[in-house]
């Protein structure tokens, strides 16, 4: 059983995790970063993917900002160089959000696919309504298959690492050892530091950026108001959200508000403005405390309920239903990779002819620059099997699969993971960008349970490239002002906010949204903190306070 007490945990993560953690550099670790960590090794050497064959439009070396292309790769290479597998089988327990793949002997991307890996790839899938369910009976059986999906946010998978169902990586990817798996190698140190699981590697990790939302505004109607696209503060901000509300209409007649969308993704805009900051975030004196504890957030919830009730916001604006909100609004947040596909931008203003639409640079309330918090530096993760690990050359092979499902964007292995058979699952575009065929995209979800790597810029659709510049412009900002979170990597060292996360979570939600619709008021703050570090709070902090102490932070 794989011991997790909070002092190994901490000396674990210390010299490695806690570095990327706290938001200093983990530079002066690389050398034995595992070693220092806990363990007897290295941590794993980076070798980035190889270079693309085209070239940036942006590049940067602005921490949180990627590079930026407009071109699409046209030429591939080969990032696997080694013999198909020895034709055994490899499964897996893999997470969907749809329905399972068509079955393998009616699914040509399957059959492509196995043919490619050299072995019998065989997949379960779980649908993601029931996954951690799934999830606790399937480590219950004892019957672990060699590649699982975990959410290390979640108790019961955290449990499964802690339990001793996945094997321990360290060695076998320490130092010079993982480059025999090249996509896996792919991935930088902060990465495999930020997903340590008491100092040691037992999940691989997908790269992610650091940021993924930004807003977008409707230029149509900010142009009528007179602030204008670039309102310097809280202030300005509001009275131009709220002239648009008060032109009642755009193009075509559409209803148009300052704003018609309000969740708890969104309300990550709100935080920017007023810089809120971190969840858990570090005092004047070095204290660790909740969001909800301090001044920005009471100011930004005073300024949302002023807005809803001074008519800015749609009034449907917190209907779960995305169909219930068909009105414009002058300010939105919007996924990046959505925003600047041929699906956004460019068709936003195909859809509705007359409206502008153009990326918004949001201001400090005060008239400073917002605050950004950066997201962890990894996304999905897949184990392998402890079991299937103990056999050294099984183990080679099944990571020999995940490295091939892992390849990263540029690659021809990548290629056809990604889009599959050209004529069976996409066609190509007048810009040789692959086009899905919506009836056979089913057959896909065989691969989910690879992890990404490689290359992680920013990818423009050509149809977007006239917003170019202006992306740019609001991604740096963003990422000039963007910070890490004190416990980056460190979440699951709390065991109550594994266990109880998700309930506080919507214990705050149910708060904001009283208050910023008028059915709280906002001087009931102070009783909500207290009912709040009641309900688990406390304890959160507590724990967290420990893991950074120990850290000596």
């Amino acid at each position: 059983m794989v011991e997790f007490s909070r002092r190994k945990f901490l000396g674990a993560v210390g010299a490695a995790g806690a570095a990327a953690a706290v938001g200093t550099t983990a530079a002066g670790c690389s050398e034995n970063a595992g070693g220092a960590a806990g363990g007897d090794y290295d941590m794993p050497t980076y070798q980035p993917a190889p270079e693309l064959d085209v070239q940036p439009y942006y590049s940067t070396e602005t921490p949180g900002m990627e590079n930026v292309y407009t071109e699409q790769v046209q030429t591939f290479f080969k990032s696997v160089n080694r013999e198909p597998g020895s034709g055994g089988k490899v499964t897996s327990f893999q997470l969907t959000w749809g329905d399972p793949a068509t079955p393998l002997e009616d699914n040509p991307y399957w059959q492509e696919l196995n043919e490619r890996l050299g072995v019998s790839f065989e997949p379960q899938f779980v649908p993601q309504p029931v996954f951690y369910e799934k999830f606790a009976t399937m480590l219950a059986s004892g019957e672990v298959p060699d590649l699982v999906f975990v959410d290390d946010q979640n108790a019961v998978n955290l449990q499964g690492i802690r339990d001793g169902a996945f094997a321990d990586l360290s060695e076998t990817f320490s130092g010079d050892n993982i480059l025999k798996w090249p996509n896996l190698a792919a991935r930088k140190e902060e990465i495999w530091n930020a997903s340590l699981k008491d100092g040691r590697i037992y999940q691989i990790p997908s790269i992610v950026w650091a940021l993924t939302n930004l807003p977008v505004m409707r230029a149509d109607l900010v142009d009528q108001t007179s602030i204008g696209r670039a309102p310097k503060d809280a202030d300005e901000l509001f009275t131009m959200l709220k002239e648009v509300s008060a032109l009642g209409s755009g193009p075509g007649g559409q209803k148009v508000y300052g704003l018609n969308q309000y969740a708890p993704d969104k309300a990550l805009m709100f935080q920017r403005l007023f810089k809120v900051g971190p969840e858990w975030q570090l005092n004047a004196d070095g204290d660790l405390v909740h969001m909800i504890e301090t001044e920005n957030y009471k100011a930004m919830l005073e300024w949302l309920a002023r807005a809803w009730a001074e008519g800015i916001f749609d009034p449907v604006s917190m209907s779960p239903t995305a169909t219930d909100i068909v009105s414009g609004a002058a300010i939105r947040y919007d996924a990046v990779g959505s925003a600047i596909s041929s699906g956004g931008l460019p068709q936003w203003e195909k859809d509705l002819p007359g409206a502008k639409y153009d990326f918004f640079d949001m201001p400090g309330f005060d008239g400073s620059g917002q605050l950004v918090v950066r997201n962890i530096p990894y996304g999905r993760s897949t184990c392998v099997s402890a079991a299937a690990a103990e056999d050294e050359d099984r183990l080679t092979e099944i990571l020999n699969v995940l490295d091939y499902l892992s390849a990263p964007y540029g690659s021809e292995e990548n290629n056809f993971i990604a889009n599959g058979i050209e004529g069976r699952h996409y066609t190509l575009d007048e810009h040789g960008i692959p086009v899905p065929i919506a009836e056979t995209q089913i057959e896909k979800g065989v691969q989910y349970v690879g992890v990404t790597s490689g290359d992680n810029s920013y990818r423009i659709h050509p149809a977007a490239a006239p917003w170019a510049d202006s992306f740019v412009t609001v991604m740096e900002s963003l990422a000039q002002a963007s910070i890490v979170r004190p416990l980056e990597g460190l979440e699951g060292a709390s065991q109550t906010f594994v266990t109880k996360g998700a309930q506080l979570k919507q214990l705050l939600t149910d708060f904001e949204n009283g208050v910023i619709t008028g059915r709280d008021s906002v001087d009931g703050l102070g009783s909500f903190v207290d009912n709040y570090m009641s309900q688990g709070g406390t304890q959160v902090k507590d724990e967290y306070t420990q893991v950074l102490k120990d850290a000596g932070k």
